[in-house]
């Protein structure tokens, strides 16, 4: 029973997650049945982008049903809502991926780039790859962009 209990354990306890830092980037994540506003990675890559499929009615904004095409894994695996008018998310925004214990996050050819400890990668639709690490503050969009986040690795 312990071994089961490990492996559980292991299955559902994120490797990484991404912790928000501003205001913004906590509003993003809108799809969080914990409420624990983290982005929360298992397994790798991981794709982040923009969810394009938000309405809003007299209760205030939702999020509309995915109709899946042939069943079709979502292009995804976190949706991030950008309330804002200016756009810094797009809808296929990064990937981080994980080689044994090196992360590294691609930018899969964004219209604003991605922002890296204060410095900006890709945008006009460039990729670009770029080793993260620990405590790395990442901003997806240009300097300018609030939706900011740590990137913290839980795993030893």
């Amino acid at each position: 029973m312990e071994e089961t209990k490990k492996h559980i354990l292991k299955v559902i306890t994120p490797k990484a997650v991404l912790l928000p830092l501003t205001e913004e980037a906590k509003k993003s994540i809108i799809n969080d049945p914990c409420e624990t506003f983290l982005i929360r990675m298992s397994n790798f890559p991981y794709r982040i982008g923009r969810e394009s499929r938000v309405g809003k009615n007299e209760k205030g904004l939702f999020v509309k049903f995915r109709i899946m095409k042939n069943i079709a894994k979502p292009k995804n695996d976190t949706f991030l809502y950008n309330s804002g008018k200016d756009l810094q998310i797009s809808k296929e925004h990064l990937q981080i991926e994980k080689d044994g214990n090196i992360y590294t996050l691609k930018d899969r050819g964004s219209s604003n780039g991605t922002t890296i400890n204060g410095i900006t990668y890709g945008g006009n639709k460039k990729t670009f790859k770029r080793r993260i690490e620990d405590g790395d503050i990442i901003a997806i969009g240009d300097k300018k962009s609030k939706f900011e986040y740590q990137f913290l690795i839980l795993e030893k």
